[in-house]
């Protein structure tokens, strides 16, 4: 005689089945099971399946006298996994059998003990594993509460947080009867399970609704509004490292099976005991992984309100420019996710993450703090003289007018006056020329320059006042565009600079990481005529190409600038396309921007 033990189920009752079952040993094995604290079934053993949870006693010499193999020995010979664990001579069957039977049922006790430790443990090394991943509130919630009632077999579900002097009811669960959850607050007493839970910090097992004592009342408005039956029902506090409850974990109506519709709440049963424990360990799991949520949420917001302090502080040097920094990160951001969203043409294979969207906003908002870095009289610069130039200018032409009429005095004080007027008269008109001149948007014409030159050597002041307009001041006043000339453009230019060493400083997180190259590159063009580096199209990340299409977009439409008036975004778009045809800027992307009309609420266009 043979003892084997078919693959453990989730049982906790052994049964034991003799092969075949017209043995004349059924008497004894029936007592041997039953000694044993197991059933003895005389259910066939006809197919494989017929050996899931069983111990099977086979009678060799029952089967081997038979001449052929049945349909019992055929099931056997087909689960190479079962293991013989005693071979018992026919004449000692009768002092031996009972303590082989006994020494089986506990060895498959503890093997099924095992199973379901082990099967506990993956499933919640899962849960930790599916709680880590999350960065969503409602989906952590989901994946601990559909995890929870897998492993408890539980019916259905819900999960309660604590807001201040309530419970919310954030999420629930139920696979008889499919159901939206809710906004069900509770207060933070006791007279409601969840509720006592959370104010005693201390599970609570109900396994049987209607024994509850008096005075505490179960929430059963989803009973009542849909016909569900509660029974049993278990609560279990989730606390944080400190100790403090952050919610309720609710399960509720045990059944057989897990993941299937009761078909009768007949078949609720209690949660065992040591289920109780087991719903604290992933009711501890899960605190930590909202408590570790919300710190990611304290961190992101106190990241977020220093990049809105440094923009801001960096803006208020130059009031003019006054949220670019917000308007360029909402554009660039809009711009990727009008690629991210097209399905055919040049962007049908551009796809940008929640991860990557969030580091092409983060770089867009602090494109500019390098401008920290750069002198406030460039920064500020209106016009091609500083302020203070242009009035020790006007201060030189009062002296020169002086001069004029001491001169013309000295002559003849009588007609002084009319001997000065017309020179008097060109000191009034070279004036107005530099200050024409000085504006950032006239480029000198040939007569123009041909005076600033007569102006320059054609008068001698007295001694320590020099010339009317020195050499630097007319180099300036010839700049061609702008303001700014070569030595202080390349002070602006090297705020791109500034911006890459500040944000390197930072310590970015894996998913931030690319911010300071992002950052870098918004002033470079796809030709390599840009700046800092000089980059070409090849080297320039597709999130900087978008950030420079909206800086050059708001810089142009923005209406606030003292040194020129905005324009209008088609004249803007008309600007981007004509860098685009010269090969400096990402064509697709000025053709999407107009498209998708992405600005609309985003710019300051006139």
């Amino acid at each position: 005689m043979t003892l084997e033990a078919a693959p453990l189920g989730r049982a906790d009752r052994v049964v034991v089945s003799l092969v075949p079952g017209v043995s004349p040993l059924a008497g004894l094995v029936r007592e041997a099971a039953r000694a044993a604290g197991a059933e003895f079934s005389r259910a066939p053993v006809d197919s494989p399946a017929d050996l899931q949870d069983r111990v099977l006693i086979v009678d060799l010499t029952q089967v081997l006298s038979a001449g052929r193999l049945g349909p019992s020995a055929i099931a056997i010979s087909t689960r190479p996994d079962l293991d013989c664990y005693d071979v018992i001579p026919p004449d000692h069957v009768r002092w031996r059998l009972k303590r082989a039977v006994r020494n089986l049922v506990e060895r498959e006790r503890l093997r099924r003990a095992l199973s379901v430790e082990r099967e506990t443990v993956r499933v919640l090394n899962e849960i930790g594993h599916a709680l880590s991943a999350q960065t969503s509130l409602h989906a952590l919630l989901d994946t601990l509460l559909t995890r929870a009632r897998r492993l408890l077999q539980a019916d259905g579900g819900s999960i309660y947080l604590v807001e201040g002097d309530h419970l919310r009811f954030t999420c629930a669960q139920n696979d008889t009867i499919p159901f939206r959850a809710s906004r069900l607050e509770l207060p933070l007493d006791t007279t409601s399970l969840a509720g006592r839970v959370a104010v005693q910090g201390e599970p609570l097992h109900v396994p049987e609704v209607t024994e509850l004592p008096d005075g505490v009342r179960p929430e059963l408005r989803f009973d009542r509004e849909t016909g569900y039956r509660t029974r049993s029902m278990l609560f279990v506090p989730m606390k944080d490292h400190e100790g403090a409850v952050l919610g309720v974990l609710a399960l509720i109506n045990r059944k057989p099976e897990p993941g299937l519709p009761l078909t009768s709440f007949d078949r609720v049963e209690p949660f065992a005991e040591s289920e109780v424990f087991l719903a604290g360990s992933i009711a501890s799991q899960a605190a930590v992984a909202i408590e570790n949520y919300r710190l990611y949420r304290e961190i992101r917001t106190l990241f977020d309100g220093f990049v809105d302090a440094a923009v801001t502080a960096i803006e208020a040097r130059d009031p003019s420019t006054g949220g670019h920094s917000h308007r360029v990160a909402a554009l660039t951001t809009a711009l990727a996710r009008a690629a991210h969203d097209c399905d055919e043409g040049p962007w049908s294979a551009v796809r940008f993450s929640p991860a990557e969207l969030t580091e092409l906003h983060y770089a867009a908002m602090l494109h500019d703090f390098g401008k920290v870095g750069v002198r406030e009289e460039v920064l500020l610069k209106a016009d091609k003289l500083y302020p203070w130039e242009l009035s020790e200018i006007e201060g030189r032409f009062r002296v020169a007018g002086m001069q004029v009429l001491l001169e013309a005095l000295r002559e003849d004080l009588q007609r002084g006056g009319a001997a000065a007027r017309p020179q008097l008269d060109r000191l009034e008109r070279d004036l107005e020329l530099v200050r024409r001149l000085n504006q950032p948007g006239v480029r000198p014409s040939e007569d123009e320059l041909r005076a600033l030159d007569r102006v320059q050597r054609g008068w001698d002041l007295p001694e320590g006042h020099g010339r009317l307009v020195t050499p630097r001041e007319a180099q300036r006043l010839c700049i061609p565009i702008g303001s700014l000339d070569p030595d202080e453009r390349r002070e602006i230019e090297r705020h791109v600079t500034h911006t890459h060493n500040f944000l390197k400083a930072i310590p970015w997180t894996r998913d931030l990481a690319k911010v300071p190259e992002l950052a870098w590159c918004h002033h470079e063009k796809l030709d390599g005529t840009g700046y800092p580096r000089q980059l070409k199209a090849p080297d320039i990340p597709l999130g900087a190409r978008l950030m420079t299409i909206a800086d050059i977009f708001d810089a142009l439409t923005a209406g606030d600038r003292p040194y020129k008036a905005g324009m209008s975004p088609d004249a803007a778009l008309q600007i981007l396309r004509d860098e685009a045809g010269r090969g400096r800027v990402e064509g697709a992307a000025v053709d999407l921007l107009a498209q998708r009309r992405l600005w609309v609420g985003v710019v300051q266009a006139p």
